[in-house]
């Protein structure tokens, strides 16, 4: 899935679900208070391969990991149902 798909599916589902919509709102604000973060958090959501995906991840700094982390395991979690 490119970038530009990834959008589009979060937009719909934030506007189908409110919970999903404030729990991604909330985490977003996280990730924007750090400079160029955001493009590197969409470069590691296109990445398919879970093992490549966490390697990714693990070379974040310490304070983002356990965001970008949850963000992950809200939109894959979506993405499983989206997909059923």
């Amino acid at each position: 899935m490119n970038g530009y798909e990834l959008i589009m599916r979060i937009q719909q589902r934030m506007n189908s679900d409110p919970n999903f919509a404030n729990k991604f709102n909330s985490l977003i604000q996280n990730l924007n208070s750090i400079p160029g973060l955001q493009q590197e958090v969409m470069r590691i959501a296109r990445i398919e391969d879970p093992k490549k995906r966490q390697k990714a991840i693990d070379k974040l700094p310490s304070r983002v990991k356990s965001t970008v982390e949850e963000m992950m395991k809200l939109v894959n979690s979506w993405h499983m149902i989206y997909n059923k």
